[in-house]
């Protein structure tokens, strides 16, 4: 039977390790959650693209349920016709997502009776429809926001990082596409013009 005295010693890189390990695993965490919130919130542009850029492609979507909308009731894109329209990529688990609702809800109160339509587009590619609907109740959304079931209009519109949100003019040409957290003096700011 061998006796801890007949043990042989570890090498220093065991050793090493060995004592190492709690923050080799802490820096791997923090580089793991830098690669996600760098993926959830990119650095967003500072110029707005010119006015008469590509036209929007029409969607539709099943909405969730609040104030406004049934749940399941179909809205389209073209249904705001001569209308500025602002479409906001999204999913609830996204950290710089929830932290932008506030304000999103807030333009779109301020700006509604104005013709601002804001239209919430979620991605699946984490959470399911029911975490869609529980996130808009938790966050009182009023605005037009449903799941993206086939992923064609985060597509359509090139939607890789969250959040994300494209500006359309009255024409619903595309003048602006924003990646990253916009707060409600960013957003007026963006979207008075689109008013006028």
């Amino acid at each position: 039977m061998m006796t801890p005295k007949d043990k042989p010693d570890r090498s220093p890189i065991t050793r090493f390790l060995a004592a190492a390990w709690p923050l080799l695993l802490a820096l791997l965490l923090v580089i793991i959650g830098w690669v996600v919130f760098a993926s959830c919130s990119a650095l967003a542009p500072d110029e707005p693209a010119e006015s008469g850029g590509p036209a929007a492609a029409d969607f539709e979507i099943e909405v969730f349920g609040n104030e406004n909308y049934e749940k399941g009731e179909v809205v389209r894109l073209s249904q705001f016709a001569g209308q500025p329209v602002l479409i906001n990529f999204w999913y609830p688990s996204c950290p710089p997502c929830r932290l932008e609702m506030p304000d999103l809800e807030a333009t779109w109160r301020k700006h509604r009776e104005d013709g601002l339509q804001l239209i919430g587009i979620q991605s699946l590619s984490l959470d399911t429809i029911e975490e869609g609907q529980d996130f808009v109740d938790e966050f009182g959304i009023t605005y037009a926001i449903g799941p993206d079931t086939e992923s064609e209009i985060l597509i359509d519109y090139n939607a890789v990082s969250w959040p994300t949100s494209v500006f359309l003019n009255k024409d619903h040409e595309i003048v602006r596409t924003w990646a990253g957290v916009l707060t409600e003096e960013k957003l007026d700011e963006i979207v008075t013009p689109l008013l006028r």
